[in-house]
């Protein structure tokens, strides 16, 4: 459950990045593995392959459908310092997070993400 949310905008639209896509839409010789490849990588451990990742919940990712020509837009992120979620588990979970490594979606900013887990 998400239990508090200060900005209200997220997205389950966009796969995360990946080396494929660095190279299909960058054009990037040696592409980094981007977010899908730190999130395989992170759970290869738990037996989860690649094939098994599917749709991610991309926090603060500010992304549009325009209503008259269906195009898809990664716009900036309407949130700002000190803004936050909460999410509460009902179960068990395995989670892998990763922050956004594609610098044309960031402005070449690389800011890391800060995130707190608390198990009651």
């Amino acid at each position: 459950d998400i239990v508090k949310d200060t900005v209200g905008r997220h997205d389950f639209l966009l796969s995360p990045c990946s080396a494929e896509m660095f190279t299909i839409i960058y054009g990037h010789k040696q592409p980094h593995r981007g977010c899908f490849g730190n999130i395989a990588n992170s759970l290869k451990k738990f037996g989860i392959g690649e094939d098994d990742i599917h749709t991610s919940f991309n926090i603060f990712m500010h992304v549009s459908i325009n209503a008259h020509s269906g195009k898809i837009a990664t716009l900036p992120p309407l949130s700002e310092a000190g803004d936050h979620i909460i999410i509460k588990a009902r179960m068990d979970l395995i989670v892998a997070l990763t922050a956004c490594s594609a610098g044309m979606s960031n402005n070449f900013s690389y800011k890391s993400i800060g995130y707190e887990i608390i198990n009651k």
